[in-house]
């Protein structure tokens, strides 16, 4: 029988085991995220000189942001920033439409950056982080297709916000979780792990704002058709948004993922996207 003594001293070890393995586990995690963020920017470097020519959907939703922008005429006092730009595909489409407004351009991926026109305003920085503490007083904030790649977009998107003056936008848009259901239906039907994204909840996403000022939120479904399952991969790999923590599909099974997709009635092949557009306002 163990005294007083021995069972406090036991349970003071057992505390202290269970500290060092949360902190064993939080290492691990912060470690396995450090692996994972460099893994999206190395292939979206990697994707910087091609991005323009295959990203369909991300110009057809920075054309619909730039639709908002016109409606909503912010302020043309207070920097316009662009999080998450690429090549500058939305910060463009925005200049275009607004000829006197500068849009800065903000990314992790220096290759993405060195692609947008030379007289641009570039940030290099993490979205991950918080923004640079200069960055204040913004009259409007965008981010076409970027938050969903972020470890903490409930966090991330708090400290967007506080970035606005009054009266100030954020607008983003991103996949939902309801996107690619023919992928993922393939997937459960031959029993092959689905290695695609699991994207976005918008009621998790914007938990800690008031109704009020959440000014528009509205989900659009876009349908991609590719001749076969090898060149719709091959549409993901050429932005750069290929980037995974499932292990690379063999041969066998990507023919097999090719002979249970759902077909049209030509044999080719669909994927289908759910975007939520969400705009902000700081009241």
């Amino acid at each position: 029988q163990k005294t007083a003594y021995e069972i406090s001293a036991c349970l003071v070890g057992s505390e202290m085991c269970i500290r060092d393995r949360s902190y064993v586990i939080h290492l691990t995690i912060e470690m396995d995220s450090k692996k994972w963020n460099e893994k999206i920017k190395n292939n979206f470097n990697d994707a910087a000189y091609r991005y323009l020519e295959h990203s369909n959907i991300q110009k057809f939703f920075a054309k619909k942001i730039v639709q908002f922008i016109k409606e909503l005429n912010p302020q043309k006092k207070g920097e316009w920033i662009d999080l998450g730009s690429g090549p500058g595909l939305l910060a463009d489409e925005i200049e275009k439409k607004f000829s006197s407004q500068k849009v800065s351009r903000i990314d992790f991926s220096k290759k993405m950056l060195l692609e947008n026109k030379l007289s641009s305003k570039k940030i290099i920085w993490d979205l991950n982080n918080d923004l640079p503490p200069e960055i204040n007083n913004c009259s409007l904030l965008t981010s076409n297709f970027c938050i969903h790649w972020l470890n903490k977009p409930e966090k991330i998107i708090k400290n967007w916000f506080s970035k606005l003056k009054s009266g100030g936008f954020l607008i983003i848009s991103y996949p939902t979780k309801d996107c690619f259901p023919e992928w993922k239906d393939t997937c459960r039907k031959i029993d092959i792990e689905y290695s695609g994204l699991n994207f976005l909840c918008s009621k998790e996403l914007l938990k800690d704002f008031k109704s009020t000022e959440i000014h528009y939120s509205e989900k659009f479904n876009y349908l991609e058709n590719f001749e076969d399952v090898y060149k719709l991969f091959r549409s993901i790999k050429n932005v750069g948004a290929q980037s995974t923590n499932c292990k690379h599909k063999t041969v066998k099974e990507l023919k097999k993922i090719q002979k249970f997709w759902p077909k049209n009635y030509n044999n080719t092949v669909n994927l289908s996207w759910q975007i939520e557009i969400q705009i902000i306002k700081k009241l």
